[in-house]
């Protein structure tokens, strides 16, 4: 842990919680540096501040002139650094994006969720499928690639190259230029610039009209249609000028939840939750650090209604107003359609904060599904194949209802006769003779025969854990001890059970299309 100094100065200025290996950690704006940073010390028996002080072996100071200029600085460094400590928010939902890897020798177009300044990116997009529709637009028409780098590296020409989607630079059937000149078109497409895209397709099609290869003309005519069909403003999310961003937030300690609603045209037209864990602990803090958080990554509107006013409000618009040149407020709305907009919010907040305690859904899951435990580690499982061949089992874990992806396991079928129940058999085996600790509860993607065959495993091998299985066609869900329980469509039970099944389903078919892919 880092030791106390008491060689800061009394001045306003920003100060940076540092690792041994000179990373920024946390960064902090005061009024009195050495004020400010002597607080941590005295909260050190704090989860967070503990945390951070463990982690941290010094702390640097800048002195500006004042908070103002010392409120500037803090947001352009936790922009430029996004220190771990700082940058807590987690979003409940990712919407997924279009990226290109401009790092990559040769840039191939990728559905992600991640964000990596290196790249070229569109999005977010609220809608996946979406998502998947655009990059197949940009196969067709570019053929970058779609595999990723370790599949490139083999040289094997795949399935993409023969149905025209890919140019197949793995096997340099299109020089290093050539392929860069069609990520170059790429990106001026998925900019909404089309002009040279087709003029250089118009060119193509003539020439070969001329050669006669109709059939050929007749895709580069398909291709043209498509792109002046194209409307990237339809899929965008953010395309549209937020008139005014509404924040509610519920504070508890170090941990609060987070609602924002973007108003556009009178209506809510996107709605986000965040759980946001600080180090501060007044709510005028806490409300102030999301603020810098969040809208150092978004844009800002120009006008954000709160229940109360953050900490250094005045500064934050003055801030504000400078990066986007109009006029910043920051305001608690006292009547009229604002105030009910906020109320609306505030609404949702609590049901959201209700439907997400899981103490509660773990509860009522026991008492509604007649189980022996509460379900706060539960695993789900699911097998996957093509006809039979390269059978591969997948085991999801979730913890207290949040996936916990280094727990999660992949199985190749290796003994098992043919079919679902076997192959379910096997892994279910295999799982429980590897592991110390049983899950409260096993999901099994299924209906009545996997849930018997999941029966048998638990007997023969003494498990302690409750069985049940959930079909697809109704959400049934079936019971170990006999019969079947149907929860309503939007319930957070519900909605835990589908997002366990489709972990499941989604790891199962990864693991089985990888597999595919390097035999």
């Amino acid at each position: 842990m880092i030791k106390k100094r008491n060689d800061f100065p009394e001045k306003p200025g920003v100060y940076l919680f540092k690792s041994k290996k000179n990373k920024i950690l946390y960064i902090g704006k005061a009024k009195n540096i050495k004020k400010r940073v002597s607080q941590y010390f005295k909260k050190k028996n704090d989860l967070i501040v503990k945390n951070l002080l463990n982690k941290s072996h010094k702390i640097d100071f800048i002195v500006t002139d004042d908070e103002k200029d010392a409120l500037h600085l803090e947001y352009n460094l936790i922009h430029s650094y996004k220190p771990p400590f700082n940058i807590r928010l987690k979003d409940d939902k990712s919407y997924p994006l279009v990226e290109i890897k401009l790092k990559d020798e040769f840039p191939g177009i990728y559905y992600s969720r991640k964000v990596d300044e290196k790249n070229f990116y569109i999005g977010p997009i609220p809608d996946s499928k979406k998502t998947k529709f655009i990059i197949d637009i940009v196969t067709r028409i570019f053929k970058l690639r779609t595999c990723t780098n370790s599949i490139f590296k083999r040289s094997c020409v795949c399935l993409y190259y023969y149905i025209g989607r890919c140019s197949a630079p793995c096997v340099k059937k299109i020089d290093k230029n050539e392929y860069n000149e069609n990520v170059k078109e790429a990106i001026e497409f998925l900019r909404n610039k089309k002009t040279k895209v087709i003029k250089r397709l118009y060119k193509e099609m003539e020439q070969c009209s001329d050669e006669l290869r109709f059939e050929e003309a007749q895709k580069k005519k398909e291709e043209i249609e498509l792109i002046n069909e194209f409307n990237l403003e339809s899929y965008i999310s953010t395309i549209m000028k937020v008139d005014y961003d509404v924040i509610a937030i519920n504070y508890k300690n170090n941990e609060s939840s987070i609602i924002l609603f973007s108003v556009i045209q009178g209506k809510v037209k996107k709605r986000e939750f965040f759980s946001l864990s600080n180090l501060d602990t007044s709510r005028e803090d806490i409300l102030k650090s999301f603020i810098i958080s969040f809208y150092s990554e978004n844009n800002i509107p120009e006008e954000i209604i709160v229940q109360f006013l953050p900490l250094d409000h005045e500064h934050i618009e003055d801030m504000f107003s400078k990066f986007v040149k109009k006029r910043v407020k920051i305001k608690v709305p006292h009547q009229g359609n604002k105030k009910k907009m906020l109320e609306l919010a505030e609404k949702n907040l609590e049901f959201h904060a209700r439907k997400n305690d899981y103490n509660v859904i773990v509860e009522s899951i026991k008492s509604k599904l007649n189980l022996r435990n509460l379900p706060f580690l539960i695993e789900g499982y699911d097998v996957s194949h093509l006809s039979e061949r390269d059978r591969v089992g997948a085991v999801v874990v979730f913890k207290d209802g949040r996936a916990s992806g280094s727990m999660y396991r992949n199985y190749i079928i290796k003994n098992a006769k043919s079919g679902d129940t076997e192959a379910i058999k096997e892994v279910l085996k295999r799982r429980f003779k590897e592991i110390k600790k049983y899950p409260d509860l096993i999901v099994i993607d299924g209906g009545k025969p996997q849930l018997s065959v999941a029966k048998i495993v638990k007997k023969n091998l003494n498990i302690s854990s409750d069985i049940i299985s959930i079909a697809k066609r109704e959400e049934r869900i079936f019971l170990e001890k006999g019969g079947s329980f149907l929860f309503q469509k939007d319930s957070p039970e519900m909605l835990l059970f589908q997002k366990i099944r489709d972990e499941a389903h989604r790891r199962a078919i990864t693991h089985h299309r990888k597999r595919r892919e390097k035999i």
